[in-house]
């Protein structure tokens, strides 16, 4: 039987006051025994005695191992910080800033190790993988699509097309390298590569977006 995906909802009977920093130690604990073992074997067990609790404790804290996964993977993406829009950006150097922090996260050793433990989980759970993936993303493709939202006003494009559009730069800009990290085909760029690639990608994309728009209709 698949674990079930929790919504984050969160033990309604731990105290608010003394539970933040003890979850923080459970979420550290966690992070070290999922990347040691893995989700499916690791054990509610092994994490408390990581964390110094008793399971007891920890059930105060989290209702499940599935839950607890949850909160770790939202600590996790709680780091991802988009930079606030300066005065005289334009379109390019927004999307150009907001890929660049969506690297540094993704390529964060600990955030690959994550990613990794969540498809490796697959051949358990295909259902509770591919929901945790798309939670991670999410977060990260809205914004792109926010920011892709500003299209309708320089190239007009619809704003219904943000979704895709934000999948097909996100793609373009970091797809290849993050599956070669993930895969361990390749290490991490540098900063410098990756910089590069964004900026090369975003003036592609814009580019061609641009071009779309002004020509002439296709003949049905």
């Amino acid at each position: 039987m698949e674990p079930e995906v929790p919504r984050r909802k969160l033990n309604p009977t731990r105290p608010a006051s003394t539970a933040a920093p003890r979850l923080d130690t459970l979420l550290c604990a966690a992070q070290q025994v999922f990347l040691t073992k893995g989700y499916h074997d690791a054990t509610m067990a092994a994490i408390a005695r990581q964390a110094g609790m008793s399971k007891r404790t920890v059930y105060t804290l989290v209702q499940s191992k599935a839950e607890l996964f949850a909160e770790l993977l939202a600590h996790r993406q709680s780091k991802l910080q988009f930079p606030a829009p300066q005065p005289g950006w334009t379109l390019n150097d927004t999307l150009c800033a907001n890929l660049m922090c969506l690297a540094q996260f993704l390529f964060d050793p600990v955030q690959l190790a994550i990613t990794r433990l969540v498809v490796a989980e697959y051949a358990h759970s295909p259902d509770f993988s591919r929901a945790f993936l798309s939670n991670r993303m999410r977060k990260a493709k809205a914004h792109l699509e926010t920011c892709l939202g500003d299209l309708g006003q320089t190239c007009g494009t619809s704003c219904t097309d943000a979704r895709e559009l934000a999948s097909m730069l996100f793609g373009m800009a970091l797809g290849e390298f993050h599956f070669g990290a993930l895969s361990g085909f390749r290490a991490p760029p540098s900063s410098k590569a990756l910089e590069a690639r964004v900026h090369l990608a975003v003036d592609t994309f814009l580019a061609g977006l641009c071009a779309r728009e002004n020509r002439p209709a296709s003949p049905r």
